[in-house]
Order: structure tokens, then sequence, then C-alpha cells
């Protein structure tokens, strides 16, 4: 079985305190855990940026049941790739709602279908290298 990532945005339909968005990736790590997935939630007002990796076949359950779930709304997948290593293997559900610089995510939520062009962005490779960093600082 292949590594597979997803990464996806989407608009919360309800928006969660603190407390109830940390309930929300508590549930998720415990699944994701269960599953060898992983990943990071980065959370800014409303709209979320998710990436799951793990084996092809959790990630596709996993994502399939986050399309049907209406505390999204507005989901848009940015790329299913393949991969040979992960991006964020010490987290099972790593949230970053705090950064002291907010990532500006205007431009990937606005290419909407766009997703070579927003993959092969120059800033994506940024983007996630700023979600690592921010990591580093945190226990998973």
């Amino acid at each position: 079985m292949g590594l597979l990532q997803i990464i996806y945005t989407s608009h919360a339909t309800v928006r969660l305190d603190g407390d109830e968005l940390k309930q929300m990736v508590a549930a998720a790590s415990r699944r994701n855990h269960a599953g060898d997935v992983t990943g990071m939630l980065y959370a800014a007002e409303d709209a979320y940026l998710q990436v799951l990796e793990g084996s092809d076949k959790n990630v596709l359950v996993i994502y399939a049941d986050i399309l049907r779930d209406n505390r999204h709304d507005d989901i848009h997948t940015v790329v299913i790739r393949p991969i040979e290593q992960r991006d964020f293997p010490n987290w099972s559900m790593a949230l970053l709602d705090n950064c002291e610089e907010p990532i500006d995510l205007a431009h990937v939520l606005n290419r909407r279908d766009d997703r070579a062009g927003i993959w092969n962005d120059a800033s994506w490779p940024s983007i996630l290298n700023t979600f690592r960093a921010e990591l580093a600082t945190t226990e998973p």
C-alpha cells in the first residue's frame, strides 16, 4: 500500500470556539491514530486548510467522511498525490490556530478549481514549511 496525501480547504458552517475546536481535533486525532493517518489542521477564523497523509485507503475513507460532514462547506480539494514520505509524521492531527503571524490563504481559497496552479504556486512550499516550523515548537 502506498502513501497518499490529500490537502483541502473549507469553510466552517458553524464557528467553533477554542474548546470546541480542540475537542473536534482530539476526536480526529484518535481516529487518525487508529488508522495510522497523520496530518495537520490550520484554522483561521472560519477557513480551514487540512493535510491528511497515510495509506491510500485510510486517507480516502477519512476524506470521504469529511466531504459528508455538515460542519464543512465550500470544500475544495487542493491536491491528492502519492508521497514518498509524510510531511507531518509525528502528528496524528496537529492543530495550528494561533500562529504568531497568520498565514495568508486568500490566494489559495480564491483559486477554486485551479488545483494544478495552486499546487505549483511557489508559495506552497513556503506555506508547508511555515506549518512545520510552527509545529516544531509544539509537542506532538
